[in-house]
């Protein structure tokens, strides 16, 4: 763990102890990289273990740096390798040069306080009812899910690669050349192959060598710097 992280720990058990056991509290440590960026975790809620690897959402972070911009990003969505929602926010921390080390994540599962929320609104709802019977209220939100959690680095590249293909079976399915490097695009603009074995992972599931994925990834590369000059 990076000397300065460290130092952190026992603000990561004060905010556990503070916010409950619906808060997970997580410190991610980015400076040898990716595939095992979660090294210290209290109240779980998210499935994951030390040693999980980084999220999507982490990747559109450093892709966009965001953290260049802002110190932390609050009550955004994500989801559980179990399925469930949680509510999110992430505080960068950052050397003197602005460069990103790592996060302190704190995500919060508020389903208890929503479930109480729809039993006030279902018993004002019907109150309403009673006093007003021809008024109705049909207002509805969504919010988008922007982060999924991953038990390891393999569980991250195989959901890149189910998400890219729309889920497609690629034993049965034969991707046309063309649709292959658009995958491997997609896959390296979002920072995919920076995790270790994400090439080999790729071949696998293109039923190709790792040396024809490296020449597509070079084939990305050449066209962007086409595109840029």
């Amino acid at each position: 763990m990076h000397s300065k992280l460290k130092s952190y720990i026992p603000l990561m058990d004060f905010l556990a102890k503070v916010l409950g056991k619906d808060s997970e509290i997580v410190l991610q440590d980015f400076s040898e990289g990716l595939d095992h960026s979660v090294v210290y975790i209290q109240n779980n809620l998210s499935g994951r273990e030390i040693g999980a690897p980084a999220t999507d959402f982490v990747f559109e972070v450093l892709k966009n740096k965001v953290y260049q911009e802002k110190d932390y990003l609050v009550n955004y969505r994500t989801k559980t390798i179990q399925g469930s929602d949680l509510y999110s926010s992430s505080f960068f921390i950052k050397d003197d040069a602005n460069n990103l080390l790592g996060m302190i994540c704190i995500n919060s599962d508020r389903s208890k306080l929503v479930s109480l929320k729809h039993l006030f609104e279902s018993s004002l709802e019907t109150i309403n009812e009673a006093i007003y019977p021809h008024d109705s209220d049909h207002s509805n939100s969504n919010e988008g899910i922007v982060e999924n959690f991953y038990s390891t680095a393999d569980n991250l590249i195989e959901a890149a690669i189910v998400r890219e293909t729309q889920g497609k079976d690629l034993r049965k399915y034969n991707l046309t050349r063309g649709e292959k490097i658009a995958i491997v695009r997609s896959l390296y603009e979002k920072g995919f192959f920076d995790l270790k074995d994400a090439v080999s992972k790729v071949a696998e599931a293109f039923r190709m060598s790792e040396v024809s994925i490296y020449k597509y990834i070079q084939i990305v590369k050449q066209e962007d710097d086409t595109t840029t000059k």
